[in-house]
């Protein structure tokens, strides 16, 4: 088994660019174990059929990851710019049992029991205390390999389909760095309303500085999505 694939080596890259940027304070740091009893994508990917009888579609294979877990929490400030970021991805087999049952309350509706159930959390940000994570949703009934729904919860504003797949919000959240809200460009929002109004000042000033931070990748797609929704 290789000691690392082509896309685990970009999410160590990320990490030490984050530790090594002079604005970055890096409050927690995770880089964990390769999983190896698990194995490499195709076999990953046939356990979690034979476990949970789902199918996913081979073409996330591309942006698996053999961490147990991989997270970063951290802070930036440049000259009168904040901003705050944390990812924290579990290994794909474990978000399997991640289910979003802990969300369902007395006060969700039989839509959200049945779509908090589905969900199969991924990504949470659990020292940020800001009440987010994103899941895949795993609906019953199909017998096709299927490439999941993606959906970011927030404890304040609900649930949010984005339009991106798995593998699009790992290529994502490399240019992001986890900055706080950034799913929101991926979702049907209108930022502009004043319920997001932190948000949007958040992806102005990540897209004002990041460039400078981080010049390695493409920012105009994000502007262009930020655009969009104001």
């Amino acid at each position: 088994m290789a000691r690392f694939t082509a896309q685990e080596l970009r999410y160590l890259k990320i990490l030490d660019e984050l530790q090594e940027a002079e604005e970055v304070d890096v409050h927690f740091e995770e880089r964990g174990n390769i999983e190896e009893t698990v194995g490499e994508a195709p076999e990953a990917f046939a356990l979690i059929s034979e476990w949970h009888g789902i199918d996913l579609s081979p073409e996330l294979q591309r942006a698996f990851l053999r961490f147990d877990g991989v997270s970063c929490h951290w802070h930036m400030a440049k000259g009168n710019t904040s901003l705050n970021g944390e990812f924290s991805l579990r290994h794909l087999s474990a978000a399997m049992f991640a289910t979003g049952d802990s969300l369902i309350h007395e006060d969700c509706s039989e839509a959200q029991r049945t779509l908090y159930s589905e969900f199969r959390i991924f990504d949470d940000h659990p020292r940020t205390g800001a009440g987010t994570l994103v899941a895949l949703r795993v609906q019953d009934g199909t017998n096709d390999a299927i490439s999941p729904e993606i959906w970011h919860y927030d404890s304040s504003d609900g649930a949010f389909r984005l339009d991106i797949d798995y593998a699009e919000y790992l290529d994502a959240l490399l240019i992001t760095k986890g900055t706080h809200g950034w799913q929101y460009l991926y979702a049907d929002v209108d930022l502009g309303d004043s319920g997001f109004g932190g948000i949007a000042d958040d992806m102005r000033n990540m897209l004002e500085v990041f460039p400078t931070l981080f010049p390695d990748y493409e920012y105009e797609p994000l502007r262009r999505r930020l655009e969009e929704r104001l």
